[in-house]
């Protein structure tokens, strides 16, 4: 239902001088959202050149290979390597990363790219796998025949009144194998967690739609899969309870790289509903603008990388004291030290200019930094060869500062939109959307407030701000119209020009 003081006034005299508008801003009509930032490929040194060529193999923007590089990297490094900059912090390598874009972006031919080698990788580590399945099915032939006779033992001692012998080794079940894997890309706690612990090293979630997965945490398990994945990330010790075994999974370092796709549409709907748990602030957003198709004329990608990420593969975990696998612990130089310090106060000072999930996101980004540092320090190892590093140096440390200020920070801004934007901008774009969409040329104060009952718009105060925020958009001008009493009237004009030409 529409009410003649927010419809349109075609026809209707103004009776007053036509109004003067500021320079109009149309960015207030999507949050103002920026130009996607530049992606510095001098931060990956010598892979610079295998990003640029699996962009051109694969239609995509290099931004889209270059995010599913990092995913794959710092997840083969995994738990064989955790990164500190001092005594009494670490972090494990594993990123989670996302590729936000139109369903012909090229989204996953981009992430593919590294995929795919993975899959290669694969396929070669479960090559023994038949045979270490037969060997199960034997074994387990065997322990059912051991096991029956134990039963038969035991009932016969039962009835003569001796005690049972207490079943035999060769009676207990063995666990089936696990076939070697390096990426899951659909499965629920449980069956990771079975994953994780046959994979000490850590796994890789990669999903084509990362919206079905994020949907589908709070509708089955009341938030429980939110929950494990955050735990994932941090490498946090975790149980899981099996409902057909009753013996729980004990996981010493719950490791899990997450990477996928998702469209703008649907991110935004996430980004309205979802809790600040800091689930999705621990993602680094990539969406950067569309290219035109081309063919590609570069000839094939080298082999010298593929044989670079499998040196990554080939990193062994430690053994402790109790000769069980643990991460070598990889410390910052004094240098790289002082660095992340001087840019870990910088980045707590500009905390307070932003807002929403934008703040949350912000919170991670010193962690964020010691992974990108380990993960730029190895990529360079496992390609140029040489001793393994001793340490994280100044080097990587400030390509992973140089990567999050010019590159993540800013994409993140573009990506989140008006979810980080101050809380007035926010409401004024509300505002604007809605006006636009009743394609009013005059909008009353009291009308606002008493029919559209917009979020965060119900009382004077707030619409008061938004309105002032329109006006220096260029979206309203205050009518100069008086009542008889001489009180300026609570109207405003609303500039044609946000309708384009079709506005009468």
């Amino acid at each position: 239902m529409q009410h003649s003081s927010v419809q349109t006034l075609k026809g209707v005299p103004l009776n007053e001088a036509a109004p003067i508008f500021a320079p109009l801003n149309m960015g207030i009509f999507n949050g103002n959202r920026s130009d996607p930032p530049p992606l510095p490929l001098e931060a990956f040194r010598g892979w610079s050149e295998w990003i640029s060529a699996a962009s051109e193999k694969s239609g995509a923007p290099i931004d889209y290979p270059a995010i599913g590089l990092v995913a794959a990297a710092s997840t083969l490094i995994g738990n064989s390597r955790w990164v500190s900059p001092w005594d009494g912090w670490k972090e494990p390598p594993v990123l989670w990363l996302c590729a936000v874009g139109d369903p012909s972006s090229n989204k996953s031919p981009g992430l593919d790219v590294t995929f795919e080698i993975l899959s290669k990788f694969e396929m070669e580590m479960a090559e023994s796998f038949p045979d270490e399945l037969r060997d199960y099915e034997r074994k387990k032939e065997i322990a059912g025949a051991e096991r029956a006779k134990w039963k038969l033992n035991v009932s016969e001692a039962v009835n003569s009144g001796r005690s049972p012998l207490e079943m035999p080794e060769e009676a207990v079940e063995p666990e089936p194998p696990v076939r070697p894997r390096l990426m899951v890309s659909d499965a629920t706690p449980e069956a990771l967690g079975g994953l994780i612990s046959r994979h000490p090293k850590g796994l890789l979630c990669k999903r084509d739609e990362l919206s079905a997965q994020i949907a589908s945490f709070d509708r089955y398990s009341g938030g429980g899969e939110r929950g494990f994945f955050i735990e994932a990330y941090g490498g946090r010790r975790h149980t899981v309870d099996r409902v057909k075994n009753a013996t729980p999974i004990q996981i010493k370092r719950l490791t899990l790289g997450f990477v996928g796709g998702i469209q703008p549409e649907k991110l935004a709907e996430l980004i309205g509903k979802c809790s600040d748990d800091g689930f999705l602030a621990r993602f680094l957003m990539s969406w950067p603008n569309p290219i035109p198709p081309r063919r590609p004329t570069s000839p094939p990608i080298s082999s010298a990388y593929e044989a670079a990420l499998r040196n990554l593969m080939a990193l062994e975990m430690a053994l402790d004291e109790d000769g069980e696998p643990t991460p070598r612990v990889m410390m910052f130089t004094d240098e790289a030290s002082a660095k992340f310090q001087e840019w870990r106060e910088e980045n707590a000072a500009a905390e307070g200019h932003v807002y929403g999930l934008m703040r949350s996101h912000n919170g991670k980004l010193p962690g964020t930094v010691l992974r990108l540092a380990i993960t730029l320090e190895y990529l360079h190892w496992c390609l140029e060869g040489g001793r393994e590093p001793e340490a994280i140096g100044l080097a990587a440390v400030g390509r992973a500062i140089y990567l999050v200020d010019e590159y993540f920070f800013p994409m993140a801004m573009r990506v989140y939109g008006e979810a980080a934007l101050p809380p007035v901008e926010k409401a004024a774009t509300i505002l604007a959307r809605r006006i636009r969409r009743e394609r009013a040329s005059v909008v009353n104060v009291s009308e606002m407030l008493r029919f559209w009952k917009l979020p965060g718009l119900t009382r004077k105060e707030p619409l008061a701000e938004a309105l002032a925020v329109l006006e220096e958009c260029g979206v309203l001008a205050r009518t100069t119209e008086r009542h008889k009493d001489n009180r300026l009237k609570l109207d405003y004009i609303v500039n044609p020009e946000i309708y384009g030409d079709d506005h009468e």
